[in-house]
């Protein structure tokens, strides 16, 4: 269970073309769509992204160790019922487009719907697809957009 994220990580790697890539590195561009943000809206993105891969690694380190009780509260502290209280950049949400803000309320929302599972005692089985499913938004959104900084 616990190689089973390495596996998923490895496998989207693998899928998004991460290792074998044709051609040389001053081939490559990055064609994903810039978004601005201030330094202070990008250390706020980051350190949320950061939040969500410890989770994942927790959430799995709990169901290795059949401790669901861990896995509901790593989940739920990144789902959207206990994110109601957090602090954002004042000015962040008016530069995030609805694409963006539909990625990231379905993660919150699939964060919410482990922690229930687990909650529930749901298998470990159907708790690990709710995860993949709820990754995919991070793969979308790596894949779709680029944090450049305003004025850089």
């Amino acid at each position: 269970m616990r190689h089973h994220l390495a596996s998923i990580v490895i496998a989207q790697f693998l899928q998004l073309g991460g290792l074998s890539s044709p051609g040389s590195a001053d081939d490559l561009t990055d064609t994903r769509e810039p978004t601005q943000r201030t330094e202070t809206e990008r250390t706020f993105v980051l350190t949320q992204m950061r939040l969500f891969l410890t989770a994942v690694a927790a959430i799995e380190e709990g169901l290795g160790a059949g401790d669901m009780d861990r896995v509901a509260r790593e989940a739920a502290a990144r789902g959207r019922k206990s994110t109601t209280t957090l602090v954002r950049p004042p000015t962040l949400t008016a530069k995030e487009s609805e694409t963006w803000k539909a990625m990231i309320a379905s993660m919150r929302n699939g964060f919410d719907q482990i922690a229930d599972e687990a909650t529930a005692r749901a298998p470990a089985e159907q708790i690990n697809k709710t995860l993949a499913e709820t990754m995919r938004n991070c793969v979308a959104c790596h894949q779709t957009y680029r944090i450049s900084v305003d004025g850089k």
